[in-house]
Parts: structure tokens; sequence; C-alpha cells
């Protein structure tokens, strides 16, 4: 149950008190599965801009509660009329993957001279070809295709780095097979309604984007925004789980028609070790500013806002150093 007394959260799970927070330490509350959540709570979320995630036990989205949209609707008309013109969506398209693949490059880099892996160096150098044939690019099919392709890349180089009983071949969704693939999917739903909230901030709309097509019920704005984040965020909360044994393979379940499934420890595990990385401070490269990376993520999309209404000033990707 989650419930508030004055200016504090209080999560409890029967008569046992969970948890207790100022309400001005609290940005976000995601509910995972049932949730009691009492009137004077979302009242208190409401009023104090508190975004509320519903989520099913599975991890899909339920909804979200969160403060009415009150911002200039000029950035939303401008990132309209970008999303009708082919050469911008190029553009922008261009920028959030050539963020997300030289992060991609970084993570690779990093995990060789940790590990020591031939692999990952490798894939690092193959990555880094990849990246410099974007700017050349004339379609945004040609830029999918190197997203795709260092993506592919990546994972298969952490394949051949993680212990075989992890059963990990790669990424794949719907179902994820594997205990690794359940944690990125999970953790990317969690990033994406972060990703979902910055732009709404900034004044855009998450359902309309630019590498990512929008259709019904996809929010390709966010998806596109996140794409620089996944690697530096989402993946490495997941590879310091595995490497330091806090997460194993037997705390996961497997269901035919769900797939992988974690395990109720392994997902409390697993929040506290995004919640840490998402506090964690990195240097802001655009504004040069020292912040968290869930704030970064809120800078990112204010840089889009400006880039979008100021089309001279280009979009910069948050890079990983």
């Amino acid at each position: 149950m989650v419930r508030t007394r004055g200016d504090r959260l209080i999560v409890t799970d029967g008569e046992e008190s969970l948890l207790r927070l100022n309400l001005r330490r609290v940005r976000q509350v995601v509910c995972y599965g049932r949730i009691g959540l009492t009137t004077p709570f979302l009242h208190k979320a409401v009023e104090r801009g508190i975004e509320v995630v519903l989520l099913t036990e599975h991890g899909s989205l339920g909804g979200r509660l969160t403060m009415p949209t009150a911002t200039d609707p000029q950035a939303r008309r401008a990132q309209y009329r970008a999303a009708d013109d082919d050469a911008e969506c190029r553009r922008l398209a261009a920028g959030f993957v050539d963020g997300k693949v030289g992060n991609l490059r970084v993570a690779l880099l990093r995990l060789a001279r940790r590990d020591d892996a031939a692999e990952a160096t490798d894939a690092a150098e193959l990555v880094a070809t990849m990246a410099a044939t974007l700017p050349a690019a004339a379609s945004l099919a040609e830029i999918l295709g190197v997203e795709g392709a260092a993506s592919r890349e990546y994972f298969q180089a952490l394949r051949q780095m993680l212990d075989p009983e992890w059963r990990f071949n790669g990424r794949q969704r719907r179902p994820p097979p594997d205990p690794v693939n359940a944690m990125l999917s999970y953790g990317y739903t969690l990033l994406t309604h972060e990703a979902i909230a910055a732009l709404e901030t900034a004044g855009l709309d998450p359902m309309v984007g630019f590498l990512h097509r929008h259709r019904w019920g996809r929010p390709a704005l966010a998806l596109d925004l996140m794409e620089e984040f996944r690697p530096i965020t989402v993946d490495v909360a997941i590879w310091r789980c595995i490497s330091t044994g806090q997460i194993r393979p037997e705390q996961f379940d497997h269901d035919p028609s769900l797939g992988c499934r974690m395990s109720a420890d392994a997902r409390h595990t697993f929040l506290a070790a995004y919640e840490r990385r998402m506090l964690t401070v990195t240097t802001h490269q655009p504004s040069g500013r020292r912040v968290s990376y869930r704030v970064a993520l809120g800078l990112q999309a204010k840089l889009l806002a400006r880039t979008l209404l100021d089309p001279d000033e280009p979009y910069v990707p948050l890079r990983w150093k």
C-alpha cells in the first residue's frame, strides 16, 4: 500500500512499514502488479508533479498518472512539421543513432579492459566502422541498418563473454527467452517511461518520432530519445548485477506463453541497481554540467525541443567517456 502522512510517502505491506520518504525527494512512483494507492496519495502526487506509473505483473504498461501538459505548443508544432520532413527526420535520426553507437563502442571497450576480452575489442572496432558510415546515409532505412548492425555486434560480443548458464544468444523480445533478455526488456520499459515524462516536461509529444516512426500506441519519440541512454544506464545496471553475483540465473521463472520472468527477489535487486545507475553523476557535455543520468535525460529532451525550434542548433547526443 502506498499512502501519505503529512509530507511523507509511506509504503507498507500489511502492518509492516517498508519505506518512509519525504515527498520532496520523490519524482516518480512505479507500481509493479496490484499495488494499493490511497486517494490522499494520488492527490498529493498530482499536486506535487509526482508521476505514478502502473505496470502489470509482467512488466508491461498499465497506465500513467501525471499532471496535465501545460507547455508552449510551439515546440510540438515544430515537432510535427519536422516529422513530415524526410530530410529533417534523417538528420535527427542520425543524431540519435550516432549517440547510441558511440556509447555501444565505449561500453565494449570498457568491458574489454575489465575482462581482457579480445571479442569485445574486435566488436568495438566494427562498431566504430559502422558509425563512420552514418554521415553518408541517404535514407532512414540505412540509418536503421547501422543501428541494427551495431546492436547485433554488441550483443553478440556480450554473449561470448557471459557464462553459458545465462543461455543468452542475443537480443530477443516478446517474449524474452532467457534471464538477460528478461532484464533488458524490463529495464528498457522503465527507461521508456522516464523518457516519456522528460519529453512531456520539455513540451514535446512522446508519440511522434523521427528514427522510430509513429504508430498506434507506440511512444516513438521516447524510443528515439532513450537510444543513447540504453547502453549507459540499463545495460550497465544489468552487467553489474551479473558480474557481482547479485542476480543469478536460478532467480528466474519460465512460462511457455510469457517467456522468462524475474522472481520477486531478482526484480527487487534489479530495481535497486537501476536506480543507483540513474542517480550516478556524469558530465552532460552539451551543457557542461555535472548531473545524474536521470537529469541528463531531461536535459536531452529540452535540447531536442530547442533543436526543433531552431534547426541551426544541432542535437548533440550524450556521449559516454
